[in-house]
């Protein structure tokens, strides 16, 4: 290892994670918000739509073979590298099998192909998480957290606004193919990427397994309070957004301009938070990051109150919305470098990664389908209350238990 290397990564690496974040987003952007809104426009029932995000379902269930990504294909020159080279080829070859694809005719044909596609993208999420904990340094993890939270929204701004637009211009083939563009693009960076100059770690051999499948459990050692905090978090930040569009819907929002709230302009907001905020998280501890944007993102949330009691106009819903994706990537990036430092100790990094994204994921399909159930149940207004409320415990208990 080259410890100056390390220091100063040149730009090359850099443009290599910028493209995989983008690259992990935009094809699933496309293939699930871009697609359902095509196929719902030429008069495809929702019932069928709804087959396409349990497509997506490995994307979840990553976490199961994140320990065979951490122990396997370790060649004399890359680890990580091999496992993102290998995804992103079985990407091109899915999305250009869907390209030449009628979305319509053959749907039952493409959906198995877009479930082998989350696979894909999932390995791919497994690889870059395990590499950038191999790669970059403490005071380097709020920079590359950025660089994470800013590639999703631009691979949902890409995917999910952009492409679709294009779609009337250039067609269902032409959309695919462009997305294949930009995974290629990042594919040919791999072929020139030596992964292992710029590794913090020497990779340990097959051979001498240190039992990978342990890290589900050790990593929580001594870190339950961290554990309560990824587990709150989604009760907290999602009700109220995922209650916004069946309100919207009930308000008489055409779809496209749902779509475009939520998807486009949320992600450009986002964009925009992490560009100024970035400088000035790098200045706090890692206690002071989370708290703040905890903290934050709970009174921002208080505009979706006039929303919820059923005052439904331009103005409030946009101002939510901006609030909203404001505060979101403040936390994003604060939990991700926390993460990052919680798998220093570990062997399997991105098994040790991803266990701590897994309690929040899974119990983020739960929130969904409750608050569903609550509003139906109780009315909008008491179950957006609740995730504030939850909210704001959230931000002080974690200025409570958790450590500098």
């Amino acid at each position: 290892m080259n410890d100056k290397a390390t220091i100063k990564l040149p730009k090359n690496v850099w443009l290599l994670f910028v493209s995989l974040y983008i690259t992990e987003y935009v094809g699933t952007g496309f293939l699930t918000i871009a697609l359902a809104l095509i196929l719902r426009k030429d008069g495809m029932e929702l019932n069928q739509l709804s087959l396409i995000p349990l497509m997506m379902l490995p994307i979840g269930l990553k976490i199961l073979w994140a320990p065979i990504v951490d122990k396997y294909l370790k060649g004399r020159l890359s680890h990580y590298r091999n496992w993102l080279i290998i995804s992103l080829t079985f990407m091109l070859i899915c999305l250009m099998n869907i390209a030449f694809l009628d979305p319509i005719k053959q749907f039952y044909i493409i959906l198995p192909i877009i479930f082998i596609f989350s696979i894909m993208t999932a390995t791919q999420e497994l690889a870059i998480s395990g590499l950038a904990c191999n790669i970059f340094l403490a005071e380097q993890r709020y920079l590359i957290s950025s660089i994470k939270t800013s590639g999703s929204m631009i691979g949902n701004i890409l995917g999910g606004g952009v492409i679709l637009l294009l779609y009337a211009y250039i067609g269902w083939i032409w959309c695919l193919l462009l997305i294949t563009v930009l995974v290629g693009f990042t594919l040919i960076q791999l072929f020139f990427f030596e992964e292992y100059r710029y590794s913090q770690n020497q990779p340990i051999a097959e051979s001498n397994d240190p039992q990978y499948w342990k890290n589900l459990i050790t990593i929580w050692k001594g870190k339950i309070n961290w554990l309560i905090i990824l587990i709150l978090m989604p009760f907290s930040f999602l009700p109220a957004y995922n209650l916004l569009s069946p309100i919207l819907v009930d308000d008489g929002w055409a779809l496209p301009d749902i779509a475009i709230l939520l998807k486009v302009f949320g992600s450009i907001v986002s964009l925009v938070a992490v560009v100024l905020i970035s400088k000035i998280l790098k200045r706090l501890t890692r206690k002071q990051s989370l708290v703040y944007s905890l903290l934050c993102h709970a009174f921002c949330l208080l505009s979706f109150i006039p929303i919820s009691l059923g005052y439904v106009n331009v103005f409030s819903v946009y101002l939510a919305c901006f609030l909203y994706f404001f505060s979101l990537p403040l936390m994003s990036i604060a939990i991700t470098a926390i993460i990052m430092d919680n798998s220093d100790s570990s062997q399997a990094r991105s098994t040790a990664w991803n266990a701590q994204l897994a309690p929040s994921y899974f119990c983020g399909f739960a929130v969904i389908s409750l608050s569903y159930y609550l509003a139906q149940n109780f009315g909008y207004f008491p179950v957006v209350i609740g995730s504030i409320a939850l909210a704001f415990f959230n931000g002080v208990y974690a200025s409570k238990v958790i450590k500098n």
